[in-house]
């Protein structure tokens, strides 16, 4: 038996919707189907503008470079984050601010927020890590009264809640990811969300490489022209065919997900009584989507050995995120390894069990089967 960490679930209308657009001739972006998928969003997620992107990373540097800033204004974001989240910051010329996590839910730690505020603080990027919601009311508190920008990273994040409130809906903006290791996938792809009017039009000149085409194709001006800074951010039409067909079932791939996870949670209970692990924790005022499962190993040594068991058993576990303030690129901005101790501590004990709609119930039994096995040389 081979598990890996991750398997996308291609339904059949996208093979359908691609030959459509295969036989249309229409491949380039903002087409029909980027238009069908985009109204979707704004209905499903309760936004007002869902732009498509050709990558949350991109959704990421529009957002950033709508902020407008100078160089020297800051950007506070969780070290325990893909290098995207970092990356879209530099891409406007601002300076990252690493934060610590909250070991319970590997959410940034809004204390610590809070104590890397400065009169430079343009945006703070909360990552709602494994479509579990971070602390977005005292967020929201800390941000209000400075006029600070909320840029939500929900790459994990889509169709989860806080609140009642989609997330991706809260901050001022927000990027998806619709990579193939998430839970609405087209391979590569990302969106821009918003409810504000301004930061939509200006997004849309942005994406379009600087240029007012949006307004051209929607008859607002007679001819398109270079209006300011830009690149081409679009998603392509027959990625958009495929993410049409997987949002009509995300309630249905999310609830496969759930079974999964509720299956991990209870059978993983023993190993958490004894101490040898502990077991993710979703807050009562978070609806997840169930994007991953992971565990956290009473240490970096118990991690190691037990991925490296199951790897031998041809199930795909894995570590997560090495922290950006200790990573090569981190160090380079002035960061300290010691800088952060709990994400330090935290991402080495991290491990990520497979989980995607069709693991079925023999190979869960088989994941859990074999972690017992490792379990009992303890």
């Amino acid at each position: 038996m081979k598990i890996p960490l991750s398997r996308a679930h291609i339904p059949q209308k996208a093979f359908e919707n691609i030959n459509y657009v295969l036989s249309s001739g229409n491949l380039s972006g903002d087409g029909l189907f980027c238009r069908k998928v985009e109204k979707k969003f704004c209905d499903i997620l309760s936004v007002k503008h869902a732009l498509l992107t050709s990558s949350c990373t991109h959704a990421l540097e529009i957002s950033t470079l709508l902020l407008d800033a100078k160089e020297g204004d800051e950007v506070i974001l969780p070290s325990f984050t893909f290098t995207s989240t970092a990356n879209a910051i530099l891409v406007a010329g601002l300076k990252p601010v690493f934060c610590e996590i909250d070991p319970l839910t590997m959410n940034m730690d809004m204390e610590d927020v809070a104590s890397k505020m400065t009169d430079k603080t343009k945006a703070i990027i909360p990552v709602h890590y494994a479509g579990v919601a971070c602390a977005m009311d005292k967020l929201e508190d800390l941000c209000q009264s400075k006029n600070i920008i909320i840029i939500e990273d929900a790459a994990h994040s889509i169709g989860a809640k806080w609140r009642g409130r989609n997330l991706g809906t809260i901050g001022d903006m927000a990027a998806l990811s619709f990579h193939e290791t998430k839970n609405v996938i087209c391979g590569e792809g990302g969106a821009l969300l918003t409810n504000n009017d301004f930061l939509a039009n200006k997004a849309q000149i942005i994406r379009e490489k600087g240029t007012n085409r949006s307004q051209f194709l929607k008859g607002q001006v007679d001819k398109y022209t270079w209006i300011e800074k830009g690149s081409s951010y679009i998603l392509a039409e027959p990625l958009a065919a495929i993410l049409d067909a997987e949002i009509d079932i995300m309630n249905e791939l999310n609830k496969k997900r759930e079974v999964i996870y509720k299956f991990y949670m209870k059978e993983l209970k023993e190993l958490a009584d004894k101490e040898i692990i502990n077991l993710p924790y979703i807050p009562n005022d978070c609806e997840s989507n169930y994007h991953l499962f992971h565990l956290i190993a009473r240490n970096e040594n118990l991690r190691n050995s037990l991925i490296s068991h199951l790897r031998s058993k041809n199930i795909g576990a894995t570590f997560h995120y090495i922290p950006l303030h200790s990573a090569p690129a981190g160090l380079k901005l002035g960061n300290k390894l010691t800088d952060l101790p709990l994400t330090e501590e935290y991402s080495q004990r991290l491990l990520r069990l497979p989980l995607y709609p069709d693991l079925n119930e023999n190979e869960m039994q088989y994941i859990i089967e074999e972690i017992y096995n490792w379990s009992k040389f303890l």
